[in-house]
């Protein structure tokens, strides 16, 4: 953690400033992908937690029919953004160690590198599992403390990276998120490694991107390790003690 003296105005501040510049995205293809993991049935209830700007609840829709979605995030900026793109999407703004449901209401809950960002990721998982029910699916993307790209630029800089893009973030390893997941209510089903991905042209263009970058990218994202891989996707269900 950057600042262990952090607020959560300070947090909602920080991430209405991003969602008015930047925004924070992943390729299209990227969320496709996690909604191929998780692999939800048509007509069943999806919360996306910490949605951002909703592009996993636009590609879950354009992936299953007549899904019934919902979506909150702390920024109130970027659930006006997430409207724009899913108009059909039941949206709140609302902090994710404080979900406004009531508990057993969802069949799939996704938190797609967001706890991380949280003052307590250990409360943000408790909640994400209280309101989802004993049959629930979750699918969770967490990042890596020891990933391959840390250790290149380890080699080539000889220093760790500065980033200071998000006002808070914790990094772990596959084990240590494992077990934070483990003793809030959930059990690890699977773990699959992301990496960036790999893009030749700027995405809906044809305009070439560097093909250096795409290449290793590329090799990263076939070969990489598990264990050092950018980003965990944990594929969960409800512990048992807990249901």
């Amino acid at each position: 953690m950057k600042n262990k003296q952090i607020s959560n105005k300070e947090i909602i501040l920080d991430y209405n400033r991003i969602y008015r510049s930047s925004g924070i995205r992943a390729n299209s293809a990227y969320y496709k992908w996690l909604v191929r993991l998780l692999n939800p049935r048509p007509g069943a209830k999806l919360l996306d937690v910490s949605c951002g700007e909703g592009i996993f609840l636009s590609e879950a829709l354009k992936e299953v029919k007549q899904i019934k979605e919902f979506g909150l995030d702390i920024s109130d900026v970027a659930v006006s953004v997430v409207k724009k793109h899913c108009p059909q999407a039941m949206l709140i703004v609302a902090d994710g160690q404080k979900i406004p449901f009531k508990d057993k209401q969802f069949d799939y809950v996704t938190c797609l590198g967001s706890l991380e960002h949280y003052l307590d990721p250990g409360l943000g998982i408790r909640e994400i599992a209280r309101v989802a029910k004993d049959s629930a699916k979750f699918c969770i993307v967490l990042p890596n403390s020891f990933d391959l790209d840390l250790f290149l630029h380890i080699i080539k800089k000889g220093d760790k990276p500065v980033d200071n893009f998000q006002i808070l973030e914790k990094t772990a390893t596959r084990n240590e998120w494992g077990n934070l997941l483990g003793t809030n209510g959930l059990s690890v089903e699977a773990v699959y490694g992301s990496n960036l991905w790999p893009e030749l042209f700027q995405e809906r263009t044809f305009k070439l991107k560097s093909i250096s970058k795409f290449i290793r990218r590329f090799l990263i994202k076939h070969f990489c390790p598990l264990n050092l891989a950018r980003e965990f996707i944990f594929i969960c269900k409800k512990r048992e003690a807990s249901i």
